[in-house]
């Protein structure tokens, strides 16, 4: 095998062992922050494998609100047990080591979403949602007069969600967390 063959053949099961190893649906946004981050491979290198390998039924896609998932497929679950040695050590290592923290990280990312479209001169909608395991927990949208405020909704969902959440269900379920009371507390110790 020349050099260039076992080169795209050690890009295309090391792949195959990310997606066996983090047994999570992944973006292709998400795998390519992770394969360039991590310098694994090239964003050419990468996309040219992942066409490849859908091609070859090494892995499926699943697409949801217009995001294109990756899984291991069966198929691609025998190559890499068949090819799983061209995986340098080091870099099973590394993955090994980091990927509880990077599928947190994955999880994190794909169920906190925020995004705004421009409808008219004069309004933004912007659509803002928490999803766990692809099913919305909540799922809010906002019509807004200026790309400002859609901006400053989406930057605060993103950082307040897991807060924010807890609170709408509370008040919809009559069980409204009384701030004032909690503040009267603080204050007077």
């Amino acid at each position: 095998m020349d050099i260039e063959s076992r080169e795209k053949a050690e890009n295309k099961v090391l792949l195959l062992y990310f997606l066996d190893r983090v047994k999570i649906p992944v973006s292709n946004m998400q795998l390519t922050r992770i394969m360039l981050e991590n310098r694994y491979m090239n964003y050419f290198l990468l996309q040219q494998n992942l066409h490849e390998m859908r091609m070859d039924n090494l892995i499926v896609t699943e697409t949801r609100d217009n995001i294109d998932y990756y899984s291991l497929s069966a198929e691609g679950a025998k190559m890499l047990e068949l090819f799983k040695d061209l995986v340098p050590y080091g870099i099973r290592t590394r993955i090994e080591e980091n990927i509880d923290s990077i599928r947190s990280f994955i999880r994190l990312e794909t169920s906190i979403i925020a995004e705004y479209t421009l409808e008219n001169e004069n309004e933004y909608q912007v659509k803002c949602r928490i999803v766990e395991d692809f099913n919305p927990l909540i799922d809010i949208r906002i019509s807004v007069g200026s790309r400002e405020d859609a901006r400053s909704i989406c930057q605060n969902w993103k950082s307040h969600a897991k807060e924010i959440y807890p609170q709408v269900i509370g008040v919809l379920l009559g069980k409204e967390i009384d701030n004032s009371s909690n503040n009267t507390a603080q204050q007077t110790e």
